[in-house]
């Protein structure tokens, strides 16, 4: 699943991404120019894309809703 995260360091390709669930480095080649502070949405170790962090929260918010949807 997609999930969006704030990068908190960039260090030869890769990106530290913090996410709801800790924090883990993800490939940043497929998105040059990324910076730290930026907020992505990564999945399968690739940093897919910058997105706003009005876009991390609605995805948040959808993922929680969903996750408890299916838990009942």
């Amino acid at each position: 699943m997609s999930r969006p995260g704030r990068v908190l360091r960039v260090e030869n390709g890769m990106a530290e991404v913090e996410r709801g669930d800790g924090r883990a480095w993800f490939n940043a080649l497929p998105v040059p120019g990324i910076r730290t502070g930026d907020w992505v949405l990564v999945h399968a170790s690739l940093v897919l894309s910058v997105i706003s962090r009005d876009e991390a929260e609605q995805i948040e918010a959808i993922v929680a809703e969903a996750t408890g949807v299916m838990a009942t």
